[in-house]
């Protein structure tokens, strides 16, 4: 758990932040948590990198079982600890340095608190089952040199899930002047890319081999060429022991990519 806690520290670097402008923010959510209907999600206010809440809502427990009291003390590496262990590496090593990465490609400082990121996650309520959750995270507040400070979350609990767990999902949405959202990126990960060594091309192609497209309709949706998607399919089919993509397809629908 250590590295896992010290990659997240790192992926998520920064500067100080006024803790009179952290406390405006847990006031803010303070009052508008008062006001929520009484319902399986909740709202957090979170210092990068520290391992603790500023804030969390109090329907959380509802969420994950835990007493906020708990959640609170233990933060971040009770939240680590709780993922499925199927998603875990792909969360520390693939959501969160894409989301990271994303945030620093942005060069415009209103531009990094304008976008919304979503992905979905797998939990093990204490003491309960693992329940299929949807994390929404928008950045509040910068650092001096433009790193992603304070960070607003939202967490939902879709529905209870089955043993295995679905891929994870990572979209990013901007937001225009009339607060039309753009998704500007879109990502799903899976166990395949980590037991199997799948990249995160051959997802793609082989989403859409299992969706009936052809060599060359894949070519032209991912700008590659139809010999290079061959290529692909060729090392799927040998990286995951199947003969034909009637039995890709079967895969993709067993790891819920379809």
């Amino acid at each position: 758990m250590r590295k896992y806690l010290e990659a997240y520290q790192n992926i998520f670097s920064c500067g100080a932040v006024l803790e009179d402008t952290i406390q405006h923010y847990i006031d803010t959510y303070l009052l508008i948590d008062n006001y929520l209907p009484d319902s399986a999600n909740y709202f957090y206010v979170k210092k990068f990198p520290e391992r603790k809440y500023s804030f969390i809502g109090r329907h959380q427990e509802k969420v994950s079982g835990y007493a906020n009291e708990e959640v609170k003390q233990r933060g971040i590496e009770l939240f680590l600890q709780a993922i499925h262990p199927d998603q875990l590496d792909l969360i520390v090593h693939g959501v969160y340095p894409d989301i990271a990465d994303f945030l620093g490609g942005l060069a415009d400082d209103q531009e990094k608190k304008s976008v919304l990121i979503q992905y979905t996650y797998m939990l093990k309520r204490k003491n309960g089952p693992y329940v299929n959750l949807l994390e929404s995270n928008k950045v509040l507040e910068l650092d001096d040199i433009g790193r992603p400070a304070v960070l607003l979350g939202n967490v939902i609990m879709l529905h209870d899930s089955e043993l295995r767990p679905s891929p994870l999902r990572l979209t990013i949405k901007r937001f225009g002047r009339r607060d039309e959202a753009e998704k500007v990126f879109s990502k799903v990960y899976t166990c395949l890319q980590t037991k199997e060594n799948i990249t995160a091309r051959e997802i793609d192609i082989l989403c859409c081999l299992a969706s009936g497209d052809t060599s060359k309709g894949i070519g032209l949706k991912l700008c590659i060429s139809p010999h290079t998607v061959d290529t692909h399919r060729r090392s799927l089919l040998k990286k995951l022991n199947c003969r034909n993509v009637v039995e890709l397809t079967r895969l993709a629908l067993r790891h819920g990519l379809l």
